[in-house]
């Protein structure tokens, strides 16, 4: 609708052109105005400058109304998958902290709609399969990595903030794939059940909490901080 309004108001401008300059020739044409001497002529040829001109600002202006337009909106636009990729990335880092439980699933499966709405449809489909990938526990550095290289050709392609110098970061990439694919082998579920059950447990304890967190479930003191706060309504 948008794209509509706006060639039916340059296609308006274009007719108005066209009408102005087709009255004056065939004013001359015809013999209405004088020779080149006369105080008419001299006034019609005023009167046709100063419209031409008025029209040609007009053209301008409007051109240069939707550059800036663009540009805001291309800000804009970059503000939010700023925003989205951050989030992506916390919720990301809070999984591989704290393991995958109900909320962060759930968190994660609703970024994967949001990405739909912000992201470049390679990059929504690169977080997409990432998600399924971790509720599966299969594949997860690779797809880590294709989501993040997607990312950045999303943000390039909205604002050049790489300048043509994106391959660059493929070492530092592949070197952060080695290290989720470590991190990986550890990642499990936990219900918020059984979440709710160990941080029992650990309070209960008095001393040796690190060496039991660890003997007996492989979890560290950082993990029961962050599943209290996710789980801070039920405990």
């Amino acid at each position: 609708m948008k794209r509509f309004d706006w060639i039916f108001k340059n296609f308006a401008w274009l007719l108005v052109v066209i009408i102005f300059l087709a009255w004056f020739w065939y004013l001359f044409e015809n013999g209405f105005v004088g020779n080149d001497t006369s105080f008419i002529f001299q006034f019609v040829v005023a009167i046709m400058s100063t419209g031409l001109i008025a029209i040609v600002t007009m053209f301008m202006f409007q051109f240069q109304s939707q550059i800036e337009s663009r540009k805001e909106n291309n800000a804009k636009i970059f503000e939010k998958k700023i925003e989205f990729y951050n989030r992506a990335v916390d919720s990301l880092d809070e999984i591989f902290a704290a393991g995958l439980g109900d909320k962060t699933s759930h968190q994660l499966l609703f970024l994967v709609s949001k990405a739909i709405l912000v992201a470049s449809p390679d990059a929504a489909d690169k977080f997409a399969k990432l998600y399924f990938s971790i509720q599966d526990n299969e594949n997860i550095s690779k797809c880590y990595g294709d989501f993040l290289r997607a990312a950045r050709t999303d943000l390039d392609l909205v604002d050049q903030i790489s300048d043509g110098t994106a391959d660059s970061f493929d070492p530092i990439l592949d070197r952060l794939e080695k290290s989720i694919k470590q991190e990986s082998r550890h990642l499990r579920y936990w219900s918020d059940e059984e979440k709710i059950n160990i941080i029992k447990e650990y309070d209960k304890l008095k001393a040796g909490k690190g060496s039991w967190l660890q003997n007996e479930h492989g979890l560290y003191y950082s993990q029961i901080a962050t599943w209290r706060k996710q789980l801070s309504e039920q405990i």
